[in-house]
């Protein structure tokens, strides 16, 4: 069998990131941004300008590391949850292209997953099996299907 499509690697996921978790992001960004301004504003008037400073720069760089952390998990979950159905479909647009020696390796983790990785492995042999089928023999020897023969170009013609 020829190279199963594994998983949807990050480079996949990513332009899904904002499709799948966008409004999180915002809302969580807003949130972190609004209890660190709003930290910052009561407990300023406390203390000295020094003290100020110093709070500013720590409310600064705890909301900023809220917010890596935050997009982290929004990329990490995406990856997650969209990348077996992002696989799913490069492997169903290779089928579409007539490849059907790819197979679909997903996580191993999820016992539903896994039941899609097995109806896709399903299909493809009954794909295969109907393929060989409408294949035309001559003697002990199958001619090339359709989908094997050099296409032709319209200066061949």
């Amino acid at each position: 069998m020829a190279k199963k499509i594994r998983g949807s690697g990050l480079r996949h996921t990513l332009p899904y990131v904002l499709r799948f978790a966008g409004l999180w992001l915002v809302v969580t960004v807003a949130a972190i941004v609004v209890a660190s301004v709003s930290s910052y504003m009561v407990f300023a008037q406390r203390g000295s300008e020094a003290e100020a400073a110093h709070l500013r720069t720590v409310v600064t760089i705890q909301a900023v590391l809220s917010i890596l952390a935050v997009i982290a998990l929004a990329v990490f979950t995406t990856h997650r949850l969209a990348g077996p159905w992002i696989a799913v479909r490069r492997a169903l647009d290779r089928v579409r292209y007539g490849d059907f020696d790819s197979g679909l390796r997903l996580r191993a983790t999820d016992p539903r997953i896994k039941e899609v990785e097995l109806a896709f492995a399903q299909m493809l042999d009954s794909l295969r099996q109907r393929q060989r089928a409408a294949t035309p023999t001559i003697g002990a020897e199958r001619l090339p299907a359709p989908s094997d023969a050099a296409p032709l170009r319209s200066h061949e013609v």
